[in-house]
C-alpha cells in the first residue's frame, strides 16, 4: 500500500492557517477592496462586512502542498504543480468578481471551462467513461464527446460548491469529506496522486475552517469556491481517469450534496416558482434547515449568527456523510455502495418537505 508524508500535511494546514490570520488581521487595511458589503442580498445571512478573498488561502494551501510534495521529491509533485497552472483561470476570474463584483456568471463559467480544458492537456483529467450503456461507445471513442463531458462536469461542481457556500463552514465543512471520501477510494486503488490531491486539498480546508467556522472571520467569495469546485472536481476526474476499476456512479455519490442541491435548486426555480434558474434565493436546503433552528427552542430568539451557522452546518455535514455510508458499509461492492446515494435523495426530500410545512 502507498505511505503518505504526514508532515506535508501539517505543513499544507499551518500554511493556510497562517494566511488566514493574517488576511483577518489585516482586513483593516484591505477591507475596502476585499469586504462582503452586501448585507440586504437574496442569499446573504451575516450581518457585518467580512472579507471574502478565501480563495487566496486555499492558493495559498494548494500551492504550499506542491512545494512540500517537491521537498519530500514525490512522484506526484510534477503534476500537482500543472493542476496549480490549470486552476488560475477560474481563481483569477473568481477573485476578481470577489474585488470588483463585475464579473458575469457567464465570464467565470467560461473561466471553469477553460480550466477544465488545461487539466486534459497538461494532466490527462479526462472522462473515458460514464459506466452508462452505449453512452461509453461514443464517449471512449471520440474525444471531442469526451472533452465536452469533462468541461461540463467539471464546470458544474465549481459552480455547485459555489451554490452550498452559504453558510460558515458548510462548503469547506463539505469540501472536506468528500475529499475524504474521494481520498479513501484512491487509497484503495493506490493511486498516490489522488490521495495526496484530495489530502492536501482537505488540510488547506480545515486551516481556513479555523477563521471560517463557527465565527465567520473570512469568507471563501467566488474565488476560493471556483477554486475548491475545481480542486473537488479534477480529483474526481483524476480518480476515473487513471483507475478503470473505479464506478462513475460511485464517485457521483461521494460528490452528491451539492451537485443535488444545485439541480434541484434550479428545478425548483424554474418550475416551481416559476423565477430565472439563476436568481439567488433563500431557498436552498442549508437555508432553511438554518430558518428553522432559529425558530427551535434549543436557539434562542435574536441568537448571534455564529450559533446559528455552528448548529446548521452540521446539520449538513451529517448529508454528506450519508452519500459516502454506502461505500463505508459495503467497501467491496460498489452497486451496494451506491445505497448511500438513495438514502441521501430520501432524506434530503422528506426533510424538505417536512420543514416546507412547518415554516
Amino acid at each position: 500500500m502507498i505511505e503518505i508524508d504526514w508532515s506535508v500535511l501539517f505543513f499544507v494546514f499551518l500554511a493556510s492557517a497562517s494566511v488566514c490570520g493574517l488576511l483577518v488581521l489585516t482586513e483593516r487595511w484591505h477591507g475596502k477592496l476585499t469586504h462582503d458589503n452586501d448585507l440586504q442580498g437574496a442569499q446573504k445571512v451575516h450581518q457585518h462586512p467580512v472579507p471574502r478573498i478565501g480563495g487566496v488561502v486555499v492558493m495559498a494551501g494548494l500551492s504550499f502542498g506542491t512545494l512540500g510534495l517537491y521537498l519530500i521529491d514525490s512522484v506526484a509533485a510534477p503534476q500537482m504543480k500543472h493542476l496549480i497552472y490549470c486552476c488560475l483561470p477560474t481563481f483569477m476570474a473568481g477573485m476578481w468578481e470577489d474585488i470588483t463584483k463585475r464579473v458575469s456568471v457567464t465570464v467565470r463559467l467560461w473561466a471553469a471551462f477553460l480550466s477544465a480544458c488545461l487539466a486534459v492537456m497538461l494532466v490527462g483529467a479526462m472522462l473515458r467513461r460514464l459506466n452508462i450503456p452505449f453512452v461509453d461507445d461514443y464517449v471512449g471513442t471520440y474525444w471531442p464527446i469526451a472533452l465536452m463531458f469533462t468541461t461540463f462536469a467539471v464546470g458544474g461542481v465549481i459552480n455547485a460548491v459555489n451554490i452550498i457556500d452559504g453558510l460558515n463552514g458548510l462548503a469547506s465543512g463539505s469540501v472536506v469529506l468528500i475529499m475524504f471520501g474521494l481520498g479513501v477510494m484512491g487509497y484503495r486503488y493506490n493511486d498516490l496522486l489522488v490521495v495526496y490531491m484530495c489530502a492536501i486539498g482537505a488540510a488547506t480546508m480545515l486551516g481556513f475552517m479555523l477563521f471560517n467556522y463557527p465565527f465567520g472571520k473570512i469568507f471563501l467569495g467566488d474565488g476560493g469556491a471556483y477554486l475548491t469546485g475545481f480542486w473537488v472536481a479534477e480529483c474526481a476526474v483524476m480518480l476515473l481517469a487513471r483507475n478503470p476499476g473505479v464506478n462513475t456512479w460511485l464517485v457521483l455519490v461521494i460528490c452528491l450534496y451539492p451537485v443535488w442541491e444545485t439541480g434541484f435548486s434550479m428545478w425548483r426555480r424554474k418550475v416551481i416558482e416559476k423565477t430565472k434558474t439563476d436568481q439567488p434565493d433563500q431557498g436552498h436546503f442549508h437555508h432553511i434547515v438554518m430558518h428553522k433552528l432559529v425558530k427551535a427552542k434549543w436557539l434562542r430568539q435574536g441568537a448571534p449568527g455564529w450559533q446559528v451557522h455552528g448548529l446548521s452546518s452540521p446539520v449538513m455535514w451529517t448529508l454528506v456523510l450519508l452519500c459516502q455510508s454506502g461505500m463505508w458499509l459495503f467497501p467491496q461492492s460498489q452497486k451496494l455502495a451506491l445505497l448511500g446515494g438513495a438514502a441521501f435523495l430520501v432524506a434530503y426530500h422528506l426533510i424538505y418537505a417536512g420543514l416546507q410545512k412547518t415554516k
